[in-house]
């Protein structure tokens, strides 16, 4: 078995081949950016073609002019594509090895052929050069990114025939079915997806769909959150409380309870590596994503958080999260906790955040 610690595994999924190309971990430094760029663009085109001819087998150990086989030409045409990206650079700061790129046919013009169109799927860590192995990745990263390929689908920029859209489509299901789709708690919680960024967590607000259907008429939806530690006899909980849109009509409040024994953990420190956190607004009858909006990491607060969570949760290491969920859930009101807040910043005293 390879040690790959110190490698970069690409894992690229075309339209009928696929394979995982083994780099250097300090392959890309140092080289510019220019994924969605024309020079980029040229690259895609070429690894595009390479991998739907469904002969990859054949064709990598041909040799080009210069002498170099195509899996070399490939390899180093890839570490041009990637460098710099969001990726790449989130998968070597945070110690993972594999990066998922898919490349999928666009639909074509008249008497062109079509063109192809890269995006990322994920990234994880892996202990295997088998790209077999790196599957998983890309089966789950399609699943995640899902309404954002629908979204290249519509526009035009993935065919709609391509492997990618084989792969999002919902599968038939008979009215029965339909009818037993289970509706989403009324919540926020951390979700992780993906995105142009790669594997990001996002936080996920499911609510009624009168709430998610104004939300989404709103034209600058503003977002605060108030967030604190609750002690029960239970054990502690964290408590966020987020406001939307409080001062339209439509405006709402939602808790969100957070295990303190949980943190740190990698969900968390998605969000604490990026600058901005977004934040997804879901009908949670249909599971539609009516509005989102970016907040700015250091405005949540949460490293700070996590500092409190942690000192507390290592001096109860019994405590019970969901019992202590259900005694905030009957003993705390969500307006008279905003109002203790006030009192206390007021004051000059809180732990909240």
């Amino acid at each position: 078995m390879p040690d790959l610690d110190d490698r970069l595994i690409i894992h690229v999924f075309g339209e009928t081949d696929f394979t995982s190309f083994v780099l250097d971990r300090d392959a890309c430094e140092g080289k510019p950016r220019v994924f969605d760029t024309p020079d980029g663009d040229d690259y895609v085109q070429v690894i595009g073609t390479l991998f739907s001819q469904d002969n990859w087998g054949q064709l990598r150990e041909r040799k080009a002019q210069n002498g170099m086989t195509f899996e070399e030409l490939v390899a180093h045409s890839l570490v041009h594509l990637v460098a710099d990206t969001d990726s790449v650079n989130a998968a070597l700061d945070g110690g993972y090895n594999l990066v998922a790129l898919g490349i999928f046919k666009g639909e074509a013009k008249a008497d062109e052929k079509p063109a192809f169109k890269a995006r990322f799927l994920g990234i994880s860590s892996s202990t295997t050069n088998d790209p077999h192995a790196h599957l998983d990745l890309v089966r789950q990263g399609a699943e995640y990114a899902a309404p954002f390929l629908q979204e290249d689908i519509e526009a035009g920029k993935i065919a709609s025939d391509s492997v990618i859209a084989r792969m999002i489509e919902p599968e038939a299901e008979d009215e029965d079915d339909a009818d037993e789709l289970e509706e989403l708690p009324q919540a926020v919680f951390f979700h992780e997806m993906v995105t142009e960024k790669g594997l990001e967590t996002v936080i996920l607000c499911a609510c009624d769909s009168e709430l998610a259907q104004a939300a989404g008429e709103e034209r600058d939806l503003v977002v605060g959150l108030v967030s604190g530690v609750v002690p029960t006899p239970h054990g502690s909980v964290g408590y966020w409380l987020w406001q939307v849109a409080p001062d339209a009509p439509h405006g709402f409040t939602q808790e969100q309870f957070i295990d303190l024994g949980s943190l740190p953990n990698a969900t968390y420190d998605r969000m604490k590596r990026s600058d901005t956190v977004r934040f997804l607004i879901v009908d949670r009858d249909t599971r539609v994503n009516t509005r989102s909006a970016l907040l700015k990491r250091d405005s949540i607060g949460l490293s700070e958080f996590e500092a409190m969570a942690t000192e507390i949760a290592a001096s109860e290491p019994d405590a019970d999260f969901g019992a202590a969920c259900d005694h905030v859930m009957e003993t705390v009101d969500p307006e008279e906790f905003l109002q203790q807040v006030r009192d206390r910043e007021g004051r000059g005293k809180s732990n909240l955040h």
